[in-house]
């Protein structure tokens, strides 16, 4: 190799405009389930048709309790292996499943829980809900953090539940 093959090359200016496809919005439309959470006082808002107006079906409320607290078990028992993860898919969002599927998988392919027979599964299962903690963002939107308690150690899971259709969906997780 020669001096000649490491000199810099100088790098050409970038064009600042970027042109969209002809028939292509530049701007994407928000996903129906989403919507702007303004700043102004809630009497001044303009509320179309697509909204959520305050005699919608929007709960105002958060998740019950009890129901947090059962799917912070199931998704962190899909999260760990112990359960299968088409049991969920009605009340999680379906990357969010796929990305604890893909999880649980790879911890039951472990070589720590390889030879693992079910009494080990069950064993490594958590047992109780410790604690849960439900903040309300606005309605129909709702983030939750709990602890759970197994016989090898404590875990914690925080989910965010959005009111979509007629039901609340899991839309995001962090299981710890």
């Amino acid at each position: 190799m020669t001096v000649q093959d490491f000199t810099p090359i100088a790098q050409l200016p970038l064009p600042l405009d970027w042109q969209v496809a002809p028939g292509i919005d530049a701007v994407p439309t928000a996903p129906r389930h989403l919507r702007l959470v303004a700043t102004a006082p809630a009497g001044s808002y303009d509320w179309g048709p697509n909204d959520w107006g305050p005699n919608d079906s929007v709960p105002n409320s958060a998740p019950p309790i009890d129901w947090v607290a059962r799917m912070a078990r199931a998704v962190s028992e899909v999260g760990i292996g112990d359960r299968p993860a088409g049991q969920l898919t009605r009340w999680v969002e379906r990357r969010q499943l796929a990305n604890l599927a893909e999880r649980g998988a790879a911890i039951r392919r472990h070589p720590s829980t390889r030879g693992a027979g079910k009494t080990q599964g069950a064993m490594r299962t958590l047992k109780q809900v410790r604690s849960i903690r439900i903040c309300r963002i606005v309605d129909g939107i709702a983030e939750t953090s709990a602890v759970l308690v197994g016989s090898d150690r404590a875990r914690a899971i925080a989910m965010r539940f959005e009111y979509i259709g007629d039901r609340w969906l899991i839309t995001a997780v962090n299981l710890g």
